[in-house]
């Protein structure tokens, strides 16, 4: 078995937020239809688990950079009165 190359991007870490959703909605509708076995549902789930992940490693950054901007928003604010 081959392993990837640490400099090869994982593809789940080019994905936008709204293509991770969307994969994620594709897999728990296979899942809950019935159309996936056992073994495809794991796997599956194992691949929601790594697109959860990166959904919310985007939020987070998401998050940070409304925080850093209404302090920045503060800070000018706070300028401003001096």
């Amino acid at each position: 078995m081959a392993k990837k190359s640490s400099k090869q991007a994982n593809p789940v870490e080019e994905l936008r937020y709204e293509e991770l959703i969307e994969q994620l909605e594709a897999i728990v509708d296979r899942i809950e239809s019935g159309e996936a076995g056992l073994e495809e549902s794991i796997k599956g789930y194992e691949k929601g688990v790594g697109l959860v992940k990166r959904a919310r490693q985007i939020l987070d950054q998401a998050e940070q950079r409304v925080v850093d901007l209404s302090l920045d928003d503060l800070d000018t604010d706070a300028d401003a009165e001096s």
